[in-house]
């Protein structure tokens, strides 16, 4: 998710960035208006549109689990509590997601909610209000106050400038902003998109009344007369919108002898992010299947399965014996049981192998829906390659996954020598916390079990490249 993220703020950043410099003073107002909106929802679909990855077999990193441990947590000990800062997270995400859509319908409802008589005036919808705002404009509908109306006419300019924000349905644009703010408000590109997009429709706006052979001079006057009287309603396109400099800097200003090229600059631009941000998936190329020795080796499967010693090549089994040797430590390092002898001192229980510990519970273990060989494969989907750079050899981590008498999967950890491996590793199993399982019983009474599964992975060359 971070991936993702970080890839819609920085694409829409460039974009951004690029319509500043190089197209937001030259006078094609209705391109940019297409580049705005479709720059910002390309930014934000870029993550999730596949592009092939094309690599040599040898060197896909291939990921591989020992057999899970469940070890067994009494109710009554006390076991390390680990702060989940995602939860924090995610409640100060939801609360100002939940705030931006409050606003949002707190101003459509105030736009929707004002008083007015409701007219046909030249064939388009308009609405003369009670009390007075300057002209607005609100998806297809005009607004107005009764001062605009002598002799039950509008100025003509102030009439044909809110025509266009309602006719081309500038609204549009503005609650595609605003939408996006409630669930993406973190990101910073948004809000100068806003500003972008309604400078522009007021651009667009100035050029339609302009086309009907208006003076400048005095549509000029006009806009700084109704300044004076500026109130402010959100989502709305306003007659006396307060960039007023660009705005008469820009009736005036003529095109760049090379406009025509910076609309055509922008396809490599988004070629290259389409390169780098695109969503990648794996396609193996013909060349690299041939380079698969079948009397040696086993053929790769798709999905990790659990190896064990009677069908393991003899890499396999370096794998499985450096399996046992994790599970070995780890097992000495981490096990917390404790229990009095006679002179009531407590000891720790040191555990020397995988059966004997499994064999102090004789309750029913805890059951994934599916059963663990699904467990896996979803773990094995999950797993986010990109992460690394190709070049790690082997790496290896035990992950501790506890299940509490719900079936609701609790603490995610991992214990390994690659932070990255380690974090990934914990990512690609919260990732499933939405899975409820059937907790462990014993005695018939639910208890909390965490299971520990070993996990590595291989590179055996330089990472795939595009």
């Amino acid at each position: 998710m971070e991936t993702i993220i970080l890839k819609i703020v920085i694409s829409s950043a460039v974009l951004l960035g690029f319509y500043h410099f190089f197209l937001a003073k030259e006078r094609i107002f209705k391109f940019n208006r297409i580049f705005l909106v479709s720059s910002l929802l390309f930014a934000y679909s870029l993550p999730f549109i596949p592009m092939p990855t094309y690599f040599e077999s040898s060197g896909q990193p291939n990921l591989i689990f020992g057999e899970p441990v469940q070890e067994f947590q009494q109710l009554g000990v006390n076991t390390a509590q680990h702060f989940d800062w995602s939860n924090l997270i995610l409640g100060v995400y939801l609360s100002i997601s939940t705030l931006f859509l409050v606003k949002f319908i707190h101003s459509f409802l105030k736009i929707r909610l004002l008083k007015g008589e409701k007219r046909i005036y030249k064939n388009h919808r308009i609405v003369v209000l009670n009390r007075y705002y300057p002209p607005f404009s609100f998806l297809k509908t005009m607004y107005f106050g009764e001062k605009h109306f002598v002799d039950n006419q509008i100025d003509e300019r102030i009439f044909l400038h809110e025509k266009c924000h309602a006719s081309e349905n500038h609204t549009a644009d503005i609650l595609l902003i605003e939408f996006l703010k409630i669930f993406s408000w973190f990101n910073p590109a948004l809000y100068f998109y806003k500003n972008a997009m309604i400078i522009n429709h007021e651009f667009l706006a100035d050029e339609f009344v302009l086309k009907n052979n208006y003076d400048i001079s005095k549509y000029q006057h006009l806009i700084l007369h109704e300044i004076t009287n500026t109130k402010s309603l959100k989502l709305t396109h306003q007659f006396d919108f307060n960039n007023t400099k660009k705005r008469f800097i820009m009736m005036t200003t003529k095109n760049s002898r090379f406009s025509a090229i910076k609309k055509i600059a922008v396809l490599p631009l988004l070629a290259i992010l389409f390169v780098f941000f695109s969503k990648e998936i794996q396609a193996q190329t013909e060349a690299s299947t041939v380079k698969v020795n079948r009397s040696t080796a086993p053929e790769k499967q798709d999905i990790a399965v659990p190896i064990n010693e009677k069908n393991a090549t003899p890499a396999e089994k370096e794998l499985l014996k450096a399996f046992e040797k994790v599970i070995n430590e780890n097992i000495i390092k981490n096990d917390t049981v404790k229990k009095k002898n006679k002179s009531n001192v407590e000891t720790a229980i040191e555990a020397t192998s995988v059966k004997e510990d499994t064999q102090k519970f004789t309750g029913i273990l805890p059951q994934f829906p599916g059963g663990i060989n699904e467990f896996r494969k979803l773990i094995n989907a999950n797993f986010d390659t990109s992460v690394f750079k190709g070049d790690e050899g082997m790496v290896k981590t035990v992950l501790y996954v506890e299940i509490d008498e719900n079936g609701k999967m609790g603490t995610v950890s991992a214990d390994g020598t690659s932070d990255i491996f380690n974090r990934e590793a914990i990512r690609s199993v919260s990732a499933l916390k939405d899975k409820v399982w059937t907790p462990a019983t014993e005695n018939g009474i639910p208890v909390k079990h965490v299971i520990k599964m070993p996990i590595t992975m291989t590179f055996s060359g330089a990472f795939p490249t595009k």
